[in-house]
C-alpha cells in the first residue's frame, strides 16, 4: 500500500490531494517512495534553509536533547538565551520570545500590539491594520488579520477589531492608521499572496503614521527571514525598521521553531500576559542556533542574493514568463496565461518541485544552498514546459 493510499485512510482532510510520497532528502534534492528523483524548490514551504539532510542542525538537536531536552519556560537556558542574543545582534532588536511557528509568533506579535495599545491608549486604541493579499496564519487572529476571505468563512466569527487596505496604496494605508490603531501588520514581501514585494514608499508612510499615532509597525518576516531575500531579514533591504519582527520557517530549517523579536517596550510583555509550554526549548533552540551559524559560514545571505538574481534574469527571458517578482530565494514567476497548475504538474514530471502561488504564478523557496548547476536545470526545464504548451 503506497503512502498515498494509506494516508487518505488516517489522516484529516484539511489538505487537498497530495501528488507524491517523500521519502528522503540530500541538499536540494528528494526522492520519493518509488525511487524517483526531484529537484525541490518548494523547500517545505520557504523552510528547508539549509537543505535536507544538513548535519548541522542535526547534530546539535541530538548532543542537546542528551543532555537538557526539555524543562518549560519556568527556567532559563543556555540555548534559548544564546539564541536570542544571536537573533538581536543580527535585527537591531532588544528582546525575544520564542514559540513553535509562523503563526504563533503572529499571535504574539498581535497580542504584544494590543497590549501596547491599551497600555498607552485604553481599550479604545486596538485597531490592526494589516494589507490585502496578507496572509498571517490559520490561527484565529492570525487568521483575521489574513486577507483571503474563503479561508475565515467556515470558522466565523473571528475576533474584531482589524482593517484590510490596498497593498499599493500608501495614502490608504496612512488614512487607516488613527488614534485607535494599536500597530500594523506587513509582510514586506508577501508570500502566499503571490510573492508581492510592497513598495517601500507604503513601509514608509506606515512606520511615520505609527509613529505619529503611537501604534507598532510589525513585520511579518515568517516566509523571508534568515536570509532568503538576500538579507538576515528583509526589512533589511529598505530604510524603515520595525518595532518587531516575527520569525519561523527558515529559523530552524525544519525544527519547530517561531520567534518574535521586539525593540525594548516600556509597554511590551508583562509576567503572565503570554506563553506556550515548548517555546523555547533548549534542544530546538540549539539546533536552530546550528542554523544561524551554518548560514553565516557557508555564506548563504551573499549566495541567495546572488542566486536569486540569476533566476531572475534566466527565467525572465523565457517565452512565456510575463516576468519575475521577489528577492534573493523567494521568487515568484508570472506566466503569459492562468495555468500555473498544470505548468507546477508538468514541472514535477521534469522532476521539478515547484507550487502554484496563485492561478498564473509559480512559487520558488528552493533552499539557500542551491547552486548554479540547479538553478539553470530549473530554467531549462521551464523552458521545456512552457514550450510544449506555446
Amino acid at each position: 500500500m503506497s503512502l498515498s493510499e494509506r494516508g487518505e485512510r488516517v489522516m484529516m482532510t484539511n489538505y487537498p490531494p497530495r501528488p507524491l510520497g517523500l521519502v528522503r532528502g540530500e541538499g536540494c534534492w528528494v526522492w520519493d517512495e518509488d525511487g524517483t528523483r526531484y529537484l525541490d524548490l518548494i523547500a517545505g514551504i520557504a523552510v528547508v534553509t539549509l537543505g535536507h539532510g544538513h548535519p548541522a542542525p542535526a547534530r546539535a538537536l541530538a548532543e542537546q536533547s542528551a543532555v537538557l531536552g526539555h524543562v518549560s519556560n519556568l527556567y532559563w537556558t543556555e540555548p534559548a538565551i544564546a539564541l536570542a542574543e544571536r537573533l538581536c545582534a543580527l535585527s537591531g532588536m532588544e528582546r525575544a520570545f520564542f514559540c513553535n511557528s509562523g503563526a504563533e509568533a503572529n499571535e504574539a506579535a498581535i497580542k504584544l500590539m494590543r497590549r501596547h495599545g491599551r497600555e498607552t491608549g485604553g481599550a479604545a486604541k486596538h485597531r490592526i491594520v494589516c494589507l490585502e493579499g496578507a496572509f498571517h496564519g490559520r490561527t484565529l487572529g492570525a487568521l483575521q488579520a489574513t486577507w483571503a476571505q474563503p479561508k475565515k468563512i467556515p470558522f466565523e466569527p473571528l475576533p474584531a477589531g482589524f482593517d484590510h487596505v490596498p497593498r499599493d496604496d500608501p495614502d490608504a494605508l496612512e488614512a487607516a492608521i488613527g488614534p485607535d490603531t494599536a500597530g500594523v501588520l506587513i509582510e514586506p514581501i508577501q508570500g502566499e499572496g503571490g510573492v508581492n514585494v510592497i513598495d517601500e514608499a507604503v513601509l514608509e508612510r506606515a512606520r511615520a503614521a505609527c509613529d505619529r499615532h503611537g501604534a507598532l509597525l510589525v513585520f511579518d518576516e515568517v516566509q523571508t527571514g534568515i536570509g532568503r531575500t538576500g538579507a538576515w531579514f528583509a526589512f533589511q533591504r529598505t530604510g524603515v525598521r520595525p518595532d518587531a519582527v516575527a520569525l519561523a520557517k527558515g529559523l530552524g530549517s525544519g525544527l519547530p521553531i517561531g520567534a518574535l523579536l521586539s525593540r525594548e517596550l516600556a509597554t511590551g510583555f508583562q509576567p503572565g500576559d503570554h506563553g506556550t509550554t515548548y517555546g523555547g526549548s533548549p534542544a530546538v533552540c540549539a539546533g536552530a542556533l546550528a542554523v544561524v551559524d551554518a548560514v553565516e559560514a557557508e555564506g548563504l545571505v551573499e549566495h541567495a542574493a546572488r542566486t536569486g538574481e540569476r533566476l531572475q534574469r534566466d527565467l525572465g527571458a523565457l517565452p512565456g514568463v510575463a516576468a519575475v517578482r521577489g528577492a534573493g530565494l523567494l521568487l515568484a514567476v508570472e506566466l503569459v496565461g492562468a495555468d500555473a497548475a498544470g505548468a507546477a504538474a508538468a514541472l514535477r514530471a521534469e522532476g521539478v518541485l515547484v507550487n502554484a502561488v496563485t492561478e498564473s504564478a509559480l512559487r520558488l523557496a528552493p533552499p539557500l544552498v542551491l547552486d548554479d548547476a540547479q538553478a539553470d536545470l530549473v530554467v531549462a526545464a521551464l523552458g521545456r514546459v512552457l514550450a510544449a504548451r506555446s
